[in-house]
């Protein structure tokens, strides 16, 4: 083989290398799940919920555009952001953050939950000036009834802590719940798929489903391994992607989500940005 058959090669395979990390970065998946809610009623089966997690905006590589065409196609009657909508290492990107959620609220009422990087940036007043103008409802720590044809459930969301190894224990304790929420199906919003186990420990809190991101699928996905590295739980994480049970409680799950946008690391690998869709039975 000639020198310059090798070199083509081997430019060949960079540029289908190449091709295949802006496919894996750019290119956003679509994720469906069904779930039930325990004593929820008729009235909520098909409602939709999406999820959208980590964008990381500016740095979250998808057109925004184009995620907001992916989110309306959907129909959604509900749409929730997990965290992490910013990245610390920019100046808020005030302008693009209230077009982007302004355009979300347009689709379906949205809520939001705060994570690292939107505490961590030091603007989380602003930030939260920012949503709530676009018609974002943003729980910190707080609880709300979502009602859908005379069904309905609650609507928890735990605001990040600047260090949760130090928080009050249970987890949950300072989301208010009023007397007649205790005994309803609840959805909790919450930045950390990591605390999946302290979630279910305080029982009048307990969520029936738990929406969660942070991990960026492992940020590098190996078939029969998963992913490689997720923040908060170091090298082969067990909460990445997809559903989880609590084998104790089976009743009980989490959905994790691989976010749309990238922090540490500047790209990802067989693991493409998603949005979730949670379809309730």
């Amino acid at each position: 083989m000639s020198g310059w058959s090798s070199f083509g090669i081997v430019v060949g395979l960079i540029v289908l290398l190449v091709i295949y990390l802006l496919a894996q970065n750019m290119w956003i998946q679509i994720k469906h799940f069904h779930v039930r809610l325990p004593y929820s009623d008729k009235g909520l089966r098909g409602k939709k919920i999406v999820q959208l997690s980590d964008t990381h905006i500016p740095r979250q590589g998808v057109s925004l555009l184009q995620l907001v065409k992916k989110v309306a196609a959907e129909k959604p009657d509900l749409i929730v952001l997990t965290g992490d909508l910013i990245d610390v290492r920019y100046d808020l990107p005030k302008e693009k953050l209230q077009n982007f959620t302004q355009s979300l609220v347009s689709i379906a009422p949205t809520y939001a939950v705060t994570g690292n990087h939107d505490l961590g940036s030091g603007r989380l007043q602003e930030w939260e000036d920012v949503l709530t103008k676009a018609g974002v409802r943003v729980l910190i720590d707080e609880a709300e009834w979502i009602e859908f044809e005379h069904a309905g459930f609650v609507l928890m969301g735990l605001s990040e802590k600047e260090d949760f190894d130090h928080a009050p224990k249970p987890i949950l304790r300072d989301v208010v719940l009023t007397e007649g929420m205790q005994k309803q199906p609840k959805v909790l919003l919450a930045h950390h798929p990591e605390f999946f186990e302290e979630y279910l420990m305080d029982l009048t809190r307990a969520p029936d489903l738990i929406l969660s991101g942070h991990a960026h699928g492992g940020q590098f996905r190996l078939p029969f391994i998963g992913g490689l590295f997720s923040p908060g739980q170091g090298k082969f994480p067990k909460y990445t992607d997809g559903v989880y049970y609590d084998p104790e409680i089976p009743g009980k799950r989490m959905i994790v989500s691989r976010g749309i946008g990238n922090s540490t690391f500047p790209f990802r690998f067989n693991n493409r940005p998603e949005v979730v869709v949670v379809t309730l039975d």
